[in-house]
């Protein structure tokens, strides 16, 4: 065993807690915030799930039937209860990074048979301080809700042999998996995978049907729409983020490259490296790995290999959990401490501060975005049509109703193969009836934007710059 002890460990702990929690102060928006946030607003506003960010686009401005489900619905129930601001929506993920948590300590708790070990403080300092973690658990993206349904799923049947009312909550929670992605199916063939394989078909068969019909209800809203299942097709075929799964030469792509999701980038390849450093170090006792364990993370990663339509860093978050504790479960086989360890242990701390610190120095050099977007409002009529970057739904929606996306420029133009230039722009933002557009050289340049100060477009002339943002009316 490492030779720190559990005093020096909380200390540790506490600043890798506080790091992460400096983290989340006025964090700035990504698209993916107000994507979101944007399907949820609608489905509290008029009860379905819609984007007129992506207006013109696949008939998503109508109804979105290829959604996150679940996810919206708990962030509709969010801006039911405290509004629509951008604190609001982030904190989705708080909610179920802090349920994870709890899964791990269990986890840990329940093999240990203590409440505080020193393996328990080591797992929690690898979990603040791991880059992805700290980013996505403050993000208005499902894969940290996705997470903590399936690590809470497995832990339901993870012991030698579950109750039979255990596999059905297990059931449960993987069919919500589902609800709230798609990818979330995972979960439900890893968790009915490791039952038929270790015989217990009577639980088997329970978490499967509980899990199969909490998934149906997926289709809910598409039964209540109008040709829905013909919509529902339409848009899973064509979404552009579904491409790369059509066709055999775009999927056998996908498939070869699938390890690049371990190590797309730093952030990715800390925790990646250190456990491949301990599967090659405890090489001897992989049989010794708890069997549940064992075979649900190899289908897990199975499935994903099969049914994964990108390798994006992103979602190796789906599989954290499981592989922090199988980190853990292989060190305490035979603890060791060698130079190897120590530097690869490094390499992670380094990775987690440098990403935690780099957060935060955005968060206080960056204006707060949903602020800056307030001091532009004397510049732009109420209630007009704008075509603007994803992140102005924030604070702005109910004075402008009516937005365009850059993102819904930029698919359709690659979508009917046409250049997204200065002038294509202008004239895309006309033909969709535009009033205004707003551009942002700073935080969110777009390789479209006309060249900085340029005083008239076709159809529309400058009305404010200020160096960063500029605006446009027609």
């Amino acid at each position: 065993m490492l030779k720190i002890s559990k005093q020096q460990l909380s200390a540790l702990l506490i600043f890798f807690i506080a790091l992460t929690i400096l983290s989340y102060y006025h964090r700035y928006a990504s698209g993916d915030d107000a994507w979101f946030a944007e399907q949820s607003y609608w489905l509290h506003k008029e009860g379905i799930i819609r984007s007129e960010f992506f207006k013109g686009l696949l008939g998503w401005e109508k109804q979105l039937l290829v959604s996150h489900k679940l996810f919206l619905i708990f962030g509709a129930g969010m801006i039911h209860l405290f509004g629509y601001e951008l604190p609001v929506l982030q904190f989705v993920s708080v909610i179920f990074f802090a349920i994870l948590i709890a899964e791990i300590i269990f986890y840990v708790n329940r093999e240990e048979q203590k409440s505080i070990s020193w393996y328990l403080l080591a797992v929690l300092i690898l979990v603040f301080s791991n880059r992805i973690l700290i980013k996505m658990s403050f993000e208005n993206r499902p894969e940290i809700m996705l997470a903590a349904l399936g690590f809470g799923s497995f832990i339901l049947i993870s012991k030698s042999k579950p109750h039979y009312w255990k596999s059905i909550a297990a059931g449960i929670l993987a069919g919500m998996a589902v609800l709230t992605h798609l990818n979330g199916v995972i979960y439900l063939v890893a968790g009915a995978g490791m039952l038929f394989y270790l015989k217990q078909y009577k639980n088997a068969f329970a978490f499967s049907i509980a899990g199969g019909l909490v998934s149906l209800l997926y289709f809910v809203d598409i039964i209540q729409a109008e040709n829905g299942f013909e919509i529902w097709h339409y848009q899973f075929i064509n979404d552009p983020a579904t491409q790369n799964a059509f066709g055999l030469g775009s999927k056998l792509l996908v498939m070869v490259t699938y390890p690049v999701m371990f190590f797309h980038s730093p952030e990715q390849v800390a925790l990646s490296l250190l456990l491949a450093f301990m599967f090659w170090n405890q090489r001897q006792f992989l049989k010794q790995l708890p069997i549940p364990l064992r075979i649900y993370s190899i289908v897990l990663v199975t499935v994903f290999w099969l049914i994964t339509k990108k390798n994006s860093g992103v979602y190796l978050t789906l599989f954290l959990p499981f592989m922090l504790v199988l980190t853990y479960e292989l060190y305490r086989l035979k603890p060791f401490q060698t130079k190897a360890l120590k530097v690869i242990l490094g390499i992670y701390f380094i990775i987690g501060i440098y990403g935690a610190v780099q957060i935060i120095y955005l968060n206080l050099t960056l204006e707060y975005l949903p602020i800056s977007y307030q001091r532009l409002q004397k510049n732009i009529p109420d209630h007009k049509r704008g075509f603007v970057p994803l992140t102005f739904f924030f604070n702005e929606i109910e004075r402008y109703p009516h937005l365009l996306s850059h993102e819904n420029f930029k698919i359709q133009a690659i979508m009917s193969k046409s250049e997204s230039s200065p002038n294509n722009m202008d004239k895309w933002a006309y033909a969709n009836k535009a009033d205004f557009i707003l551009m942002d050289y700073k935080y969110r340049p777009e390789k479209f934007y006309p060249k900085a100060g340029t005083r008239m477009l076709p159809h529309y002339h400058l009305t404010f710059f200020d160096g960063r943002f500029a605006i446009y009316q027609n």
